[in-house]
């Protein structure tokens, strides 16, 4: 049984590219014979022009770069991708004739992480390559894991924000508005136990995943009544939609069939599309809302605003994170808005199979939706998007 079937790691999925360098075709194919029976795939260039050329199209995960070459030396080579940012990290070790201690501290000072000497020892020469690429691997590998846990908190942060945003609207209209109409008070309170156990839930999730290692925000489809959903949202922000002088209309088909979502980011990617039309909404407007039928297979809901909208400029960086938009109206708010929430929903509609879009609002405004799956046609759709996310 080989190593990587005992250790199942990512890193041994995958052959390793190593990417040969020399301007004798000789000398290439006795270096990549030797890599090849040892399970590496090799990628030759027979000039440094060349590997920078196969550079830019392939990302090879370890250099073997010969120093003497004709036009463009390993010395140049050495230079130009410490210059570039994108390939600064790779790995490249120097095989070459040269003896002379001053040009191999040179070729380490251009950013060599190792050399071996012409005639080479086989058993020398993989041995360097591989602890190398496993080396090389390992820093990916460390990077990916921190890149991630620096999305999921922010998906944290972002996913507490609606709940506790929601509790303290509530609380301050309990305390600035001490005669209420009872049935009002009743539906505050009820807010803040329903915002308290969701944001509560979602710590206990998150703890758990973190507990089993998991990283990524892992969704569990299942079937989900978008209607009650959508009902409960809007009931939740109705208060805070009247505070600015809004109504939120909404409007539901009452044809359309369950969908197969994660309810917690469904809800999210709703809660925060609905926030958004408060909050960048024209005061005194009505919020429509629609659930209805969308292209086969799908459910559409639909929030129309009369805000500013989004100009076309800014249409293209939408939804990316932290993303500056500067809408066509002044709106504070809006100008000083990371664009967080709208590419954490972005990229959960995405995942569970369906897609999230903007279009201007004819007479004025905005209007922002998403599709999800119909339950029992989701299957594929979810697969394709999860393919398209790797």
């Amino acid at each position: 049984m080989s190593e990587c079937e005992i250790n199942g790691s990512d890193a041994c999925r995958e052959a390793a590219l190593v990417l040969v360098v020399d301007d004798q075709p000789a000398n290439i194919q006795a270096v990549g014979a030797h890599l090849s029976a040892a399970g590496f795939d090799v990628m030759p260039a027979i000039s440094g022009a060349q590997a920078l050329q196969r550079l830019s199209v392939k990302m090879p995960d370890l250099i073997l770069l010969d120093l003497l070459m004709p036009e463009m030396d390993g010395f140049q080579v050495l230079q130009e991708l410490k210059r570039r940012p994108e390939f600064a990290a790779l790995p490249v070790i120097v095989l070459t004739a040269i003896q002379d201690r001053e040009q191999l501290m040179r070729a380490f000072s251009a950013g060599a992480v190792d050399y071996l000497t012409k005639p080479f020892v086989v058993a020398e020469l993989l041995a360097r390559v591989r602890t190398h690429v496993e080396l090389k691997r390992a820093r990916d590998h460390l990077a990916r894991i921190a890149k991630e846990q620096s999305e999921l908190t922010q998906i944290v942060a972002h996913d507490l924000k609606n709940p506790l945003s929601s509790i303290q609207f509530s609380t301050q209209m309990l305390q600035q508005k001490r005669e209420l109409a009872p049935e009002r008070r009743t539906r505050l309170l009820e807010n803040i136990h329903e915002s308290t156990s969701e944001a509560l839930n979602f710590i206990k999730s998150y703890l758990g995943r973190w507990a089993d290692g998991e990283i990524k925000r892992h969704h569990q489809a299942g079937p989900l009544d978008l209607s009650a959903l959508l009902i409960r949202h809007t009931e939740r922000l109705a208060d805070a939609a009247a505070a600015r002088g809004m109504n939120i209309s909404v409007e539901i088909d009452p044809e359309i069939l369950p969908v197969m979502a994660d309810q917690t980011a469904a809800s999210n990617a709703l809660q925060n599309l609905l926030s958004n039309a408060i909050r960048y909404g024209n005061a005194d407007s009505n919020i429509d809302v629609q659930l209805c039928a969308g292209t086969p297979g799908f459910v559409r809901l639909r929030i129309l605003d009369r805000g500013p909208g989004i100009s076309a400029e800014d249409q293209k960086k939408l939804f990316r994170r932290y993303a500056r938009l500067g809408t066509a109206g002044s709106s504070a708010s809006a100008i000083n808005s990371s664009g967080l929430g709208l590419a954490i929903a972005k990229q959960e509609i995405t995942q569970m199979g369906g897609q999230l879009w903007y279009e201007d609002r004819p007479g004025g405004g905005a209007i922002f939706a998403f599709e999800l799956p119909i339950t029992g046609q989701s299957e594929e759709n979810t697969a394709l998007a999860a393919a398209v996310n790797r």
